[in-house]
């Protein structure tokens, strides 16, 4: 059930991204935003194949909640209400600056990182452990890319 628990979480945050892709105003922002919202697309891709190719189900938010515990419920309660602000009129400059916090700490990228460590370190299968190192390494990745991010369009402000 890991898999599609963590995949939920994929497709929220990547919705989430989506928005802040469509405010964002700034060409170079928009191509970083672009790419960590085409990366989240892609996890969320694989963890569905590795839903249906090893699990056989898909659990329910209730089940993902039990199974993962409170970070994940943190993590989708975080996205949903980012992507609501952002939709209310907060700046994407403000919503990068609020998500380098929720990267690094109970948001998608810092859930998905932990389980797909753990579940790395524990797997035998070679690929379904090269997946799943893979995605804990690009979800290091994107706190860099906002970080770069918020610097391009702090300096456009002035």
């Amino acid at each position: 059930m890991i898999f599609s628990c963590l995949a939920r979480l994929e497709d929220v945050t990547y919705q989430l991204y989506e928005v802040l892709f469509d405010k964002a105003e700034n060409a170079q922002v928009r191509l970083l935003l672009g790419k960590i919202m085409l990366e989240t697309r892609n996890h969320r891709e694989i963890l569905e194949q590795l839903s249906k190719d090893y699990e056989h189900d898909s659990g329910s938010v209730v089940d993902c909640a039990e199974e993962m515990g409170g970070l994940y419920t943190s993590a989708m309660e975080s996205a949903v209400s980012m992507k609501e602000k952002v939709l209310a009129g907060m700046s994407v400059l403000d919503a990068m600056r609020v998500l380098i916090q929720y990267e690094g700490d109970v948001g998608e990228e810092y859930v998905t990182r932990a389980h797909a460590r753990i579940n790395a370190l524990n797997e035998t299968d070679v690929v379904l452990k090269r997946l799943l190192e893979d995605i804990a390494a690009e979800e290091n990745v994107h706190a860099g890319d906002l970080k770069v991010a918020i610097e391009i369009a702090s300096s456009h402000l002035g």
